[in-house]
């Protein structure tokens, strides 16, 4: 890093830094040349990768800003002996200051391509900020070259390079006239010509005759310059204009208008044909689609807006035709009207609403109620007093919701201002009938869902002040619904759930007034805790008998096993019995045996000497010695005892 912010003192050195830099600065040539050879044709529909590298530009692009303007100051006064080592950073500051712009200028080549950004303002910056980096490496050569006097002019130019693409690319963003729009009138006349060199002129209201046409009566005005041009200008021009062409589109004149985006299969406006003109369709499309116009945090044309650029398309786009001429309907007439009172300052005036019911005699009434409820009869509603107490009444269709329509909901008509509640759910009706709601200036409860109704009929509700519920559930209701809310101060609860209302959007609203919004997510998550707490409960039912079928079975093998052992213990002491038994039996056959044994040898002896004495007395009386006696039998040795099984 010492060898590159070295600045005359090695003039070796210093010819190898402006080398490099003289390098770097034909890669970045190169780069942007490549670059506007890939990009030349592309279509600027934005997204991809390149595009998100593009929108880094307003990041990286103040880097080199910064880092020029230190170095300039410290040029101015860093002069002297005491200003030497602050100095020293110069050259450092400025590889920083060329890089940084080499960065800069490549990222917003990206930015410019990948949205499509034209304009006079657009070139304007781009070639300006090309030329901060060129005097940027002028400044860093001379430099580094220790030529002072070509260093001086070059950084004054690169820091003027700095101002003139910052106005460019602030113009871009802001418009050109940002920066002397609120000027005082002296110094805006001395500023506008410089700020506005190159770009489009002194900055007007471009609209013609317009100080004229507010003294013109509406219906005499001419529709696209008294309100068409107005509503672009304040929602689309600032992105597509004269000096910022975004999407090769202009929107700034009625002949570039109605020519399009260059390159486009789909009009901008189709005469005759609202429905498929691109503007209405953007504008219509749900605020987080990525073709929604207009874009991020700008205002989104009002559905009155809509309204009158529908109907100035539907009715021919014409230039210089006149309200009358195009011809309207009312509700067209009256989002004019509010336009033209707003435009001129004034305060748009609420119709003041004259209670009729009380002041009708008591044969009127009697005689409209009665009315009221043969049309109950007839088309099979349900017509009743609130209470007993309160003869006000309540209205529900529920038995004739498939045939109840408009022209039903209409004869109910004369007594409006005696409906309390309304319950027409489910029902066919339209925005039509919401025409005869409007004139239910008491009622308190609302049903609506279900129902064809639109943005269009819900706005027939603003008059309701004593509204304190509404529900909307299943309509095609919109976030446009809000506006029309914000007049009825005792709603309390509203319901919108599976609408086109955006929750976050409802959540906003809700925290902004004193209403409760349901927009079924709560249910939902109320329904899914719900079926989380039964299955956790289904769970511990299921653990809890798990355990105690664990328990029983534990006993019952206990059990099991405890019988077992007294089972075998008995056996044992049985066979123990009968062992015993046996060996007792044993002794006592063995003694038996051993007194039948003796016995048999005692009679042995007794028969032998028996037989001797007869022997010898038959010899003593036949005079022979008598024979030798018989020899003794040997007594049977007793059994032995067999040893005791242990």
């Amino acid at each position: 890093m010492s060898k590159m912010i070295s600045h005359g003192k090695d003039k070796e050195v210093s010819a190898k830094n402006i080398k490099f830099a003289l390098v770097l600065a034909i890669i970045w040539a190169a780069i942007l040349g490549g670059l506007w050879i890939a990009m030349r044709n592309a279509s600027g529909e934005g997204g991809g990768f390149l595009n998100f590298v593009g929108r880094l530009h307003p990041l990286i692009v103040h880097i080199p800003i910064g880092i020029l303007v230190v170095v300039g100051v410290i040029e101015i006064f860093g002069r002297g002996k005491k200003g030497e080592t602050v100095r020293g950073s110069v050259p450092m500051l400025l590889w920083f200051s060329f890089l940084g712009g080499i960065g800069s200028t490549i990222i917003g080549y990206l930015l410019m391509r990948s949205e499509g950004i034209a304009g006079l303002a657009m070139p304007l910056h781009m070639w300006t900020g090309i030329a901060v980096v060129v005097f940027n490496l002028l400044a860093l050569i001379t430099k580094l070259a220790g030529k002072s006097g070509a260093y001086a002019l070059s950084l004054f130019l690169a820091i003027a390079a700095v101002g003139a693409a910052g106005h460019y690319g602030g113009a871009l963003v802001h418009g050109k006239n940002y920066l002397t729009e609120n000027a005082p009138e002296p110094i805006k006349k001395v500023l506008e010509p410089i700020m506005f060199l190159g770009l489009g002129g002194v900055e007007n209201d471009e609209i013609d005759g317009e100080e004229t046409e507010t003294e013109i009566a509406l219906e005499q005005q001419v529709a696209y310059t008294a309100f068409v041009q107005p509503i672009l200008k304040a929602k689309c021009t600032e992105c597509h204009n004269e000096d910022k062409i975004k999407g090769k589109l202009r929107m700034d004149t009625h002949e570039l208008l109605l020519a399009g985006a260059e390159g486009s299969d789909y009009p901008t406006v189709e005469p005759g044909d609202a429905e498929n003109s691109e503007m209405i369709v953007r504008a219509t499309l749900e605020p987080d689609d990525d073709d929604f116009m207009p874009p991020g945090e700008n205002d989104p044309l009002t559905p009155e807006e809509i309204k009158i650029l529908s109907w100035w398309i539907d009715t021919g786009a014409s230039v210089d035709e006149t309200v009358a001429e195009l011809g309207h309907e009312d509700e067209i007439l009256g989002a004019l009207a509010v336009m033209d009172a707003t435009r001129k300052g004034a305060e748009v005036e609420k119709i003041v609403w004259l209670p009729e019911w009380e002041i009708l005699s008591d044969e009127e009434r009697e005689t409209r109620l009665a009315d009221a409820h043969v049309a109950a009869d007839q088309f099979n509603f349900s017509l009743m007093p609130i209470s007993a107490e309160d003869n006000r009444l309540r209205v529900n269709v529920i038995n004739a919701s498939k045939e109840f329509g408009d022209e039903q909901l209409k004869t109910l008509e004369p007594i409006a201002e005696h409906i309390l509640w309304l319950d027409i759910a489910r029902s066919q009706i339209t925005d039509e009938g919401m025409k005869t709601v409007n004139k239910m200036r008491n009622l308190e409860r609302l049903h609506l869902e279900g129902t064809k109704i639109t943005d269009s009929g819900i706005a027939e509700i603003e008059p309701l002040e004593n509204l304190q519920y509404l529900n909307l559930y299943g309509t095609e209701i919109t976030d446009a619904l809000f506006t029309h809310l914000q007049g009825i101060p005792k709603l309390q609860k509203l319901f919108v759930w599976q609408t086109k209302i955006n929750p976050a959007t409802a959540r906003s609203f809700e925290r902004s007034v004193n209403l409760e919004v349901n927009t079924g997510i709560d249910l939902v998550a109320v329904a899914a805790a719900k079926v989380v707490a039964e299955k956790e409960a289904a769970d511990k039912a299921a653990a809890e008998k798990a355990a105690a079928d664990k328990v029983a079975a534990d006993k019952k093998v206990a059990d099991a096993k405890a019988a077992a052992a007294k089972t075998a213990a008995e056996d044992k002491k049985k066979a123990d019995a009968a062992k015993k038994v046996a060996e007792e039996k044993a002794k006592a056959d063995a003694a038996a045996k051993m007194a039948a044994e003796k016995k048999a040898a005692a009679k042995a002896i007794k028969d032998a000497a028996d037989k001797a004495a007869a022997a010898k007395s038959s010899a003593e009386e036949k005079g022979t010695p008598p024979a030798a006696p018989a020899p003794k039998p040997e007594p049977t040795a007793a059994p032995k005892e067999q040893p005791k099984a242990q």
